[in-house]
């Protein structure tokens, strides 16, 4: 599937700190606190940074969480394993799929079903989960790709004291005080985010968890229930050379998609593989034109046009998990074969 581009989605995502934030480095300094930032080294200094694989993560769980709230046994659960509480494993079969990559790695041990997953990659990706499908797993890469997120404004840090609670007399325990230093309040930062060869209910989920963290609703970081890591975040309408502001989909130069229209990974395929669907159109109130960049044409979207695009795709988002199948079945009985 990605062997081609049919339709790609970019924006870059401002992340706005209204509290302090903490992404540990895992390791104290040399002296002063126990506790900072992990850093990197740009524009010829140390400055902090949020790493995309952090921001990944936070996407993912959240997505998960929204997923399951909207029907069950519709996401896996990826992180299994044998030293789960029976309790836990009940609860999690009440709510979760079995793993989408372990399901695969146990087929992986068979010769034919090993044979199988490397011949027919559209049914492994039409079994695959809507979060494993989005994010990949050990069976299938994913679709979305998350940059660092560096800084956009000047750096403000601050130290704050931290100090352990005595469980039994409810006052500070003795020795337990630590220090941190923290991001401080109203700190700017740039992520890119980058989508390949999507469907439409995907474009959904991901406006769905940008709007959380418009709300305030995500937190980042260490010491979340402490009230660290409070972020608000917003698409940005700022052009660049290489790419204009707001939301931008593109397809390539000589595609046949119209201007009232954003075509989905099923409308492009035509054919009902991969686990898609020929229907996969969002249909616009408003025609947004293309304009022409080398191989591509690309189509921005920012204010009412933005806004009406990510409650579409939204709604379509939830309409396709409602819809979702419980159980995978595409790789059930299938003979392999050779693309």
């Amino acid at each position: 599937m990605l062997k081609k581009m049919v339709n790609e989605a970019f924006c870059t995502l401002r992340i706005t700190t209204t509290g302090p934030l903490l992404i540990k480095s895992g390791h104290a300094s040399i002296s002063g606190p126990d506790m900072t930032p992990v850093l990197t080294f740009r524009n010829g200094k140390q400055e902090a940074f949020i790493p995309g694989s952090s921001l990944k993560g936070v996407f993912r769980s959240h997505i998960e969480k929204i997923v399951c709230s909207l029907k069950s046994h519709v996401v896996c659960y990826p992180f299994e394993g044998n030293e789960e509480r029976q309790t836990d494993i009940n609860q999690r079969k009440r709510d979760y799929r079995d793993s989408c990559g372990g399901r695969f790695n146990q087929m992986a041990k068979n010769d034919r079903d090993r044979k199988l997953l490397e011949n027919r990659t559209d049914l492994v990706y039409a079994d695959s989960c809507p979060t494993c499908r989005l994010f990949g797993s050990t069976g299938f890469i994913g679709r979305i790709a998350i940059s660092d997120a560096y800084l956009a404004s000047t750096e403000i840090k601050e130290q704050r004291d931290g100090v352990g609670i005595d469980r039994l007399t409810g006052g500070a325990s003795h020795g337990a005080k630590f220090e941190l230093e923290v991001v401080s309040t109203g700190v700017i930062f740039e992520t890119n985010i980058h989508l390949r060869n999507f469907e439409i209910w995907q474009l959904g989920m991901l406006f769905a968890v940008i709007q959380d963290m418009e709300d305030e609703l995500i937190h980042l970081g260490s010491g979340r229930s402490r009230g660290l890591g409070q972020v608000t975040a917003t698409i940005s309408d700022q052009a660049s050379d290489r790419h204009p502001g707001g939301f931008v989909i593109s397809s390539m130069r000589d595609s046949q998609e119209p201007v009232n229209q954003i075509w989905g990974l099923g409308r492009w395929l035509n054919d009902a593989s991969y686990g898609t669907t020929p229907d996969d159109v969002l249909n616009l109130a408003r025609p947004v034109e293309h304009r022409e960049r080398g191989i591509r044409r690309q189509r921005a979207f920012n204010g009412e046009a933005l806004k009406t695009l990510r409650s579409e795709a939204i709604e379509q988002f939830i309409k396709s998990m409602q819809a979702w199948p419980t159980e995978p079945t595409a790789l059930k009985n299938a003979p392999a074969r050779s693309h």
